[in-house]
């Protein structure tokens, strides 16, 4: 006799004849997204302290590009940059294929896993594809531009870290814990915009096929980054973690609860 499951299944919130714990990972992920929405809350509403240390020379990973330090704005004081640029990354983030697929499950339960049964709400309201509200998904190839923007300015702020003031004004070029701290982000967030799938479709995604020259070069690349887009999640949860890791190390040296470690070189 089959052991295969019959469908359709019975509708209510988690009815399934799954045995394995398939809770698991959708638990984590709706854990994941809404702790770093609360903490990203406080810090840029709460808790906008301290954001920078040595004069600017490494900036918290939430609040770069600190746009305001940079273009000198004239800002009320309830102000930061935060508030400014983050709209960017969530917006890249929140229009992202596998974010979708994170809060379709997780949050509107449609479903939450693999033959598991919704809520009979969501039977009700349903996924009627990028409608309504969701016509704002098609933004996402718009906000990777100006993703890649934020990620080279972030790229520029690892080399701004590399360089010292001594006390007789002469700049010094060397690394510190803080280099390394962003360095990692910037290099996760790479991985991550590079694994993207729109970010994939500018490389030969649009031709109908790949011959010799120009075609044959990004038809290479778009493999290569196929390749990276089978871990795409991966570099969304590594490079999302590494954000608020980065803010909590920045934050700690500002507030003289650690010390930034540095190597002069020349």
């Amino acid at each position: 006799m089959s052991d295969a499951i019959k469908l359709p299944m019975k509708k209510g919130f988690g009815i399934t004849d799954r045995i394995d714990k398939w809770w698991n990972k959708p638990f984590w992920m709706g854990f994941g997204l809404s702790l770093a929405l609360v903490y990203t809350a406080l810090r840029v509403l709460v808790w906008n302290g301290e954001i920078h240390y040595d004069n600017h020379r490494v900036t918290s990973p939430i609040f770069s590009p600190d746009v305001i330090h940079i273009f000198d704005l004239q800002t009320p004081n309830w102000l930061n940059s935060a508030l400014l640029i983050l709209w960017i990354p969530f917006g890249f983030r929140g229009t992202c294929y596998y974010m979708r697929k994170v809060y379709h499950r997780v949050f509107f339960q449609n479903p939450t896993a693999c033959v598991v049964a919704k809520p009979k709400i969501s039977y009700k309201v349903d996924y009627k594809g990028e409608k309504g509200l969701f016509i704002l998904n098609n933004i996402h190839r718009y906000m990777l531009y100006l993703a890649i923007i934020i990620l080279s300015m972030k790229i520029y702020d690892v080399y701004h870290t590399m360089w010292f003031q001594g006390d007789n004004g002469v700049e010094s070029f060397g690394i510190s814990i803080g280099t390394l701290v962003l360095a990692i982000e910037s290099m996760l967030l790479f991985m991550y915009v590079a694994s993207c799938h729109a970010f994939r479709h500018l490389f030969g995604g649009g031709m109908n096929q790949w011959r010799n020259g120009i075609s044959g070069i990004f038809g290479k690349l778009h493999i290569k980054i196929s390749n990276l887009n089978i871990e795409h999640a991966f570099w969304f949860w590594t490079s999302l973690v590494m954000v608020f890791l980065g803010d909590l190390f920045v934050w700690a040296v500002a507030e003289g609860i650690i010390n930034d470690i540095h190597w002069i070189i020349i």
